[in-house]
């Protein structure tokens, strides 16, 4: 068998590029120089947080344009534990990251001292966080350390892997086979087994009322396209979780919210309900308590789930479609398109113009006050947000006031939906735009203390050129925090924040900074934005007070979410 003489960073690029990874995310350091040497000279796309968190949060933002893993690499000690919170991220979203941490050689590592510079035990942390997390000192077992690092990332529910990797593997080269394809060494992405799907088809046919619910596993499958053809083939009302908006278009007359009336009346009636693409989350009361209670014994569940270990785990399951996501999709699409039309659910348009009705009301009693309410905000955003941009959401009631007031239209929305970690948006944001191409609008929502997290990392969009427009819910206060504080201790502790031109901050980083502190601006002002095709903060100054004083949409559910399992002893 012929060898050629490869250093480290030729053939780990090597490996990385047979897998589909386009782009690393790691700031420049001598433990990754070969690295990122050969991911220039091979074409990949090389991107330099200002921290190693959103490093992960960008390999994240991309993989959800694209469905393709990525990698976030980190230097030595605090690189490696800067990996650490965004990795947590990963794993309770289901992300597939391949996640490097350069460690100090090896008898440094092996030796019992104090003092080490540049260095903690860190691979325990990362094996209790991912779902595979292994040391590589040599060479020799490079191919098999990336081989299984893919292998463990994309079987079963997805989730983020660690390599830790000995630094000065940089400095050396040995003579490697011939690269092996994924094919070879791991199996490739399964349907479900057609006899599953042909019971699939009886239960859907012979259900009154079926429904059809979406997660975030329809776009990571990048199957929004089949999902809306399903939900055009049965006629059913559709439902999206939080981490699932935008798989189906919010302005489509099937579409109702979950945590509306409507939404919750839908449910009720359903005797069958197909589940795509989610796990059931605790954000959808399990898919059992709650809005689900009425009727749960009766309502059959048909789900869709790639990996067999998460069957019946959070509800039980009356058919379980094991598969990839798109394929399953295809199969049922394929079997249903045989049969005769299903008819139309006689209360889906009684339901849609309750719903309707429902969301006009709730922009109906926004309070109008001499402070702009964050409402407000969200309603002349969408006036002016592009129909197909990539919505990008971060923050704590900035996420609700969005749910509830900001219409999504195109089929692209990004959010930590399992987790809530506040501070990923920016990184999302630059992947996805980075994935997307700098044609693609790309707009984060986000409040001002989501983006104190990790604001500098504007910077990178400016350097790469992503014309990335943040819409900022300024309030000067960590929302939810505020409110609760307010009503049970009477004023507030170490929850609001001095005044911060945040758009200044945009215009000395080289982007575009804009200030706005009246309704009729905000939407010429983000028209300005996207208009300049450069990075940009649209600052929207809003009431403080509004999360206390005024209600706040479905923030009844969200503390809800907390209390229903214990409440139900289900």
């Amino acid at each position: 068998m012929s060898r050629r003489r490869l250093s480290f960073g030729e053939r780990v690029i090597a490996n990385f590029k047979q897998e589909g990874v386009e782009a690393i995310f790691s700031q420049g350091d001598l433990s990754m120089k070969d690295i990122q040497l050969h991911a220039e000279t091979q074409g990949l796309k090389v991107v330099g947080p200002r921290h190693e968190a959103s490093a992960v949060f960008m390999a994240m933002g991309y993989h959800a344009m694209t469905g393709q893993v990525q990698v976030a690499i980190g230097a030595p000690g605090p690189g490696q534990a800067n990996l650490l919170p965004a990795t947590v991220a990963a794993a309770q979203e289901h992300v597939p990251v391949i996640i490097l941490g350069a460690r100090r050689q090896h008898a440094v590592d092996t030796a019992v001292r104090r003092g080490r510079w540049l260095h903690a035990s860190l691979l325990p942390a990362f094996k209790d966080i991912c779902k595979f997390a292994v040391k590589l000192d040599q060479l020799s077992h490079l191919d098999e350390v990336v081989h299984e690092a893919f292998r463990q990332a994309l079987t079963g529910t997805p989730g983020p892997v660690y390599i830790e990797y000995d630094a000065q593997l940089n400095e050396q080269d040995a003579a490697f086979p011939a690269i092996v394809s994924p094919a070879r060494y791991r199996a490739p992405e399964q349907p479900a087994p057609q006899a599953a799907i042909e019971s699939a088809i009886a239960m859907l046919r012979a259900a009154r009322m079926p429904l059809l619910l979406a997660g975030e596993g329809v776009q990571r499958s990048r199957a929004q396209s089949a999902f809306v053809e399903l939900a055009r083939q049965l006629k059913c009302p559709v439902l999206t979780t939080l981490g699932g908006a935008g798989a189906f278009p919010e302005t489509d007359p099937q579409w109702l919210r979950y945590m509306s009336q409507a939404g919750g009346e839908a449910i009720a009636a359903a005797d069958l309900m197909l589940a795509v693409g989610t796990c059931l989350p605790e954000t959808l009361n399990y898919g059992r308590l709650k809005h689900f209670s009425t009727n749960y014994e009766t309502r059959r569940l048909i789900h869709v789930e790639p990996d067999v270990a998460a069957v019946g785990v959070n509800r039980p399951v009356d058919l379980a479609l094991v598969g990839q996501t798109d394929l399953v999709l295809a199969q049922l699409l394929d079997a249903l398109r045989e049969g005769s039309p299903f008819k139309e659910n006689p209360n889906l348009k009684i339901w849609r113009d309750a719903f309707e009705m429902e969301n006009q009301a709730l922009v109906d009693n926004l309070p109008n006050t001499n402070r702009l309410h964050p409402g407000h905000l969200m309603i002349e955003a969408r006036k002016a947000v592009p129909n197909d941009a990539v919505i990008v959401v971060d923050g704590g009631l900035t996420m609700l006031y969005q749910y509830a007031l900001f219409e999504k239209r195109s089929s692209e929305l990004i959010y930590t939906g399992n987790f809530g970690h506040l501070g990923s948006g920016i990184g999302l944001a630059i992947g996805a735009q980075l994935a997307a191409g700098r044609e693609r609008p790309v707009c984060l929502i986000t409040g001002d203390g989501a983006l104190g997290f990790h604001i500098m990392d504007f910077e990178t969009a400016v350097r790469h050129e992503l014309p990335i427009i943040i819409v900022l819910n300024d309030d000067q206060a960590l929302g939810a925090e505020m409110a609760q504080h307010m009503q049970h201790i009477g004023h507030e502790i170490q929850v609001t924040f001095g005044p911060v031109n945040y758009a200044a901050m945009a215009e000395a980083m080289g982007g575009f900074g804009i200030r706005v502190e009246r309704r009729e601006d905000i939407a010429p002002a983000i028209a300005e934005a996207f208009a300049l095709k450069k990075p940009a903060i649209v600052q929207v100054s809003t009431d403080q007070d509004a999360s206390y004083t005024f209600p706040v949409p479905y923030v009844g559910e969200l503390a809800g979410w907390k209390q229903a399992d214990i409440l139900a002893r289900i």
